[in-house]
């Protein structure tokens, strides 16, 4: 029941999921950083493409990568963030290479042990 609540949560939320912060209970007056920053433009995606803009550096994240997941958890795509997006501070991802449908997907970006994931809806 928690974990249907847990996904309409995701879903119908506005803005950002963190996942991590829902999977996990915290003491009061903990402070929990959200790992990498970045925003996926546009969103929704309507075109063939859509960018992941790094707001961080490779010497902030080296070994920095993203995936992208289908609303079950699935992992359809992975891969390094190279030194040329790092460069341009954008990942292009095209929508038609992956060979997504319409609906919502989830964008985690990690470095290290932290990461951050964001809702990208796809029309």
């Amino acid at each position: 029941m928690v974990r249907k609540l847990l996904c309409l949560l995701l879903l119908f939320s506005a803005g950002s999921a963190y996942l991590p912060l829902f999977a996990r209970t915290f003491p009061p007056n903990t402070i929990v950083e959200p790992g990498p920053g970045f925003t996926l433009h546009p969103n929704p995606v309507t075109g063939t493409w859509f960018h992941i803009n790094l707001a961080f550096s490779e010497s902030d994240y080296p070994n920095a990568k993203f995936s992208i997941s289908n609303v079950l958890g699935e992992v359809i795509y992975a891969a390094p963030i190279k030194k040329t997006e790092f460069a341009g501070a954008k990942v292009r991802v095209d929508v038609a290479d992956l060979k997504l449908d319409r609906g919502v997907y989830f964008v985690q970006v990690s470095g290290g042990d932290k990461s951050r994931i964001l809702r990208l809806i796809v029309r």
